[in-house]
């Protein structure tokens, strides 16, 4: 059984854990009082299962290098690393304000189209950052993306990997869109974050059969076109500058 750090546990003489925030297929995070900077900052340390493997500790090491590689305001900083009982962890910047799992399934927040593109093509500009550095996050979700109701930021590397040619899946028979290493996988998720943010504003009727988001979802022939190309419906896009192009006719429409 995997045993969390307690509230108030003390991590290497310095980190008091304030509150367990959440949990990952690679790390549990912590909100942390760091003493000896005073500032609030985010723990993650490895899990078992992933520490009990070679291949655990090695993701574990690139996700921390991958992060101490990015210098961008829409990505949380890297500060420190270390172990704590044979346990690998390091720390990072803690973010102030809500993912938007939590604005769209606790707060109730509706988002119009015109809402939801304009914070996709902000999440579109550090998606492309990271493809600039031939990284691919392939793991865009509400979950990951948070906003202090202005900017927003993009987090858990957990998942990222460089872009290499070689390790792109070619056959179909086997593709999961969302896990490649090339930009589509990314574009997958960028258009799964758009439907969750557009269907904040649908109300689900009684006892009506379930039907697809093209029929349900009542949004402008761009939105659809758009969203269609990012899911791989239609012929998919190959470049952030193509979305963006598309989203900004949305825009002018």
């Amino acid at each position: 059984m995997e045993k969390r750090f307690q509230q108030d546990e003390i991590i290497v003489q310095r980190y008091q854990i304030l509150k367990h925030i959440g949990v990952g297929s690679y790390g549990n995070s912590y909100l942390v009082y760091d003493r000896e900077s005073q500032q609030k900052k985010v723990l993650k340390a490895l899990r078992i299962h992933k520490r009990m493997t070679k291949a655990g500790k090695s993701d574990f090491e690139l996700e921390k290098n991958l992060l101490l590689s990015i210098k961008h305001p829409g990505f949380p900083r890297f500060f420190e690393a270390g172990t704590y009982k044979n346990i690998p962890f390091y720390t990072m910047e803690y973010i102030e304000g809500k993912n938007f799992e939590q604005l769209i399934f606790q707060d109730g927040q509706k988002y119009s189209e015109i809402e939801a593109f304009k914070i996709a093509f902000k999440l579109l500009e550090l998606i492309h950052y990271l493809h600039e550095q031939q990284l691919i996050h392939r793991d865009i979700r509400i979950p990951n993306v948070i906003t202090n109701g202005t900017e927003i930021v993009l987090i858990d590397l957990g998942l990222a990997r460089k872009r290499n040619q070689d390790n792109e899946e070619k056959d179909s028979r086997k593709r999961h869109l969302r896990k490649e290493v090339n930009p589509q996988a990314d574009f997958y998720g960028l258009g799964h974050f758009i439907l969750f943010l557009l269907y904040s504003n649908f109300s689900f009727p009684e006892k009506k059969k379930e039907s697809s988001w093209e029929e349900e979802l009542e949004i402008s022939y761009y939105a659809k076109h758009i969203i269609s190309r990012l899911l791989q419906i239609e012929v998919s896009y190959e470049s952030c500058a193509e979305v963006k192009l598309d989203i900004q006719k949305l825009f002018e429409v």
